[in-house]
């Protein structure tokens, strides 16, 4: 009986974390509207084409890592994008299952960091090519209120996902959605922005109030061009 090392062990664990989360992917957005009555062959062959290539790219990595990366994640996405694409209205909002859409987003996610290189155990400094020397010390300290500041920001961006679920209709409920984590993104950015960056602030110029003055007004009309559009797309 052979006896595993743990060199292989590791190795078992990495493919293990790029399999599991992406045949959970495959299944609940893949291959259940692919497989469905009425679906074309096209649509099929693609699907079972980017399971082969999900599959195949973790046992490939080696001392090629970009062929298993080519393999496991490039011709994946595109092979799945071809299903998607082949599918047409099969996969319109009003067929979309919330519980296997959430399944599928979360588990495309853990596939995404399955796939991501992990960093050794240990710190660099144990590194034997590693220059010895005094610690480096901070360049700055976080100016005052930066932490209360950010905590406004992730608070407001935990309010605005809340809120999208609020949405009943399911035409507009997609949208909600997407508008809510782009909001999210926008305000945990800037909170961070603005705790970080006080401690550098100059004076603003003539130039500078007067671009100023001229967002406000400009965004607003962004914003109702963005929700009449999107408004004629739901109707």
């Amino acid at each position: 009986m052979s006896v595993e090392t743990p060199d292989r062990a590791r190795a078992h664990s990495a493919r293990s974390n790029m399999l599991l989360p992406g045949l959970l992917a495959w299944v609940s957005t893949v291959g259940a509207p692919a497989f469905e009555r009425g679906v074309g062959t096209g649509a099929r062959v693609f699907a079972c084409a980017a399971l082969v290539a999900m599959v195949a790219g973790p046992f490939l990595t080696g001392p090629r890592p970009w062929v298993a990366r080519a393999v496991g994640i490039h011709a994946t996405v595109v092979l799945c994008l071809a299903t998607w694409l082949s599918l047409g209205a099969n996969i319109g909002v009003q067929h979309l299952e919330p519980v296997r859409a959430a399944i599928g987003a979360v588990a495309w996610v853990l596939f995404a960091f399955g796939w991501g290189a992990t960093r050794a155990p240990g710190t660099p400094e144990d590194d034997p090519r590693a220059i010895p020397g005094a610690p480096l010390p901070a360049r700055s300290h976080l100016p005052l209120l930066a932490t209360p500041i950010f905590a406004i920001g992730l608070l407001g961006a935990a309010l605005t996902s809340f809120a999208a679920w609020r949405v009943a209709r399911p035409s507009h409920a997609l949208l909600s959605h997407a508008a809510a984590v782009v909001s999210a993104i926008a305000l945990v950015t800037s909170a961070a922005k603005i705790a970080v960056d006080r401690q550098d602030y100059k004076p603003l110029t003539p130039a500078t109030l007067r671009l100023g003055a001229a967002v406000r007004p400009l965004s607003v009309l962004a914003i109702a061009l963005i929700v009449r559009f999107a408004w004629m797309l739901v109707e």
